[in-house]
């Protein structure tokens, strides 16, 4: 639920005009999200040995964080502007 109330807020600064920054604090707090769940594997993966697996795949969760609030941030502006 928190998850959609980041999108949800990414959405809302697009349609109110904010600076890119908000999209950027809503991927910080998705990607925060994920680590809070996730975090335990994370740090099982690399005592194991995993290192390089653990890092892409925070990278990664950070680049789908970011998509998902620009895109939310885009549409909303396509909405300020109709």
């Amino acid at each position: 639920m928190i998850g959609f109330i980041a999108i949800f807020a990414a959405a809302l600064c697009g349609y109110a005009g904010v600076g890119l920054w908000a999209p950027a604090a809503s991927a910080v707090a998705l990607a925060s999200l994920s680590f809070a769940e996730n975090g335990g594997l994370y740090r099982r993966g690399k005592e194991l040995g995993l290192t390089e697996i653990t890092t892409s795949t925070l990278l990664l969760s950070f680049g789908h964080a970011m998509a998902a609030s620009g895109g939310a941030y885009v549409v909303g502006a396509i909405f300020r502007l109709n």
